[in-house]
């Protein structure tokens, strides 16, 4: 009986320094973040984007680029976020007139 309480305790202390150890799996910005495509003006939102994830957007985004979540928002010329970066918005800032194909959110 003594030996597997023992085994009990000691997995019940590795699981306990692993989850101390390791930090939680991804984490999310709270807000939205809303763009506007062409032709029409038509509003978008990605509301609580995860962190470091890429979003791409379309084709025609161009207007007004509003970020309100918690994190900053790092817009790019092409998609998947790659090559070289549009805009950045840090949380609260807005523009008129954003022209961007995908965006990534950062701590």
């Amino acid at each position: 009986m003594r030996r597997s309480t023992g085994r009990a305790l000691a997995v019940f202390g590795a699981v306990a320094v692993l989850g101390v150890t390791f930090p939680p799996g991804a984490h999310a910005a709270t807000g939205e973040f809303v763009y506007h495509t062409q032709p029409g003006n038509v509003p978008h939102t990605l509301t609580d984007p995860r962190d470091g994830d890429c979003y791409p957007v379309g084709r025609r985004v161009q207007g007004r680029t509003v970020n309100n979540t918690d994190r900053r928002a790092v817009m790019y010329v092409e998609k998947n976020c790659r090559n070289a970066t549009a805009e950045e918005l840090d949380p609260g800032q807005w523009t008129e007139n954003s022209t961007f194909m995908s965006v990534r959110f950062t701590v």
